[in-house]
């Protein structure tokens, strides 16, 4: 098959057996002369026409940019007085645990027994090992 003798022609069979039909002709109309006045007139450079339909659609989507905006920066501000709010209760909340953290620093250095003993010494009391006792489970 690498013989290019051996290749075949097909080429005939693609002509069709039957007469060929005759072509209809194509006729290219040139366009009337019409009168000046039926001419349509051409708009001046730099205007164009808009409908009625497209000015109220213009108008309509205006309004909902404009209120689109609006909704978006009250949200913002909204937002942002919630955030301001938010920081004021964490500066309370860290204040009052700083307080808290103080209180019982000072209640554990109260609680110390060297502190009783200057207390009770103060008044007057002593301290007696014998009225102590130790009770376990």
């Amino acid at each position: 098959m690498a013989d290019e003798s051996a290749a075949r022609d097909y080429s005939l069979l693609a002509e069709p057996l039957a007469p060929s039909t005759p072509q209809p002709e194509i006729h290219i109309k040139a366009p009337l002369e019409t009168t000046p006045a039926a001419r349509p007139q051409a708009i001046p450079a730099g205007r164009v026409a808009v409908s009625a339909f497209e000015k109220i659609l213009l108008m309509v989507t205006g309004v909902i940019t404009v209120a689109l905006a609006t909704v978006i920066v009250a949200t913002q501000i909204s937002v942002a007085d919630a955030q301001r709010d938010l920081q004021d209760v964490e500066q309370t909340i860290a204040t009052v645990q700083a307080k808290n953290s103080d209180a019982k620093q000072t209640i554990n250095e109260i609680m110390q027994s060297s502190h009783l003993d200057a207390v009770a010494a103060k008044d007057g009391l002593t301290f007696n090992e014998a009225n102590i006792r130790n009770v376990s489970k």
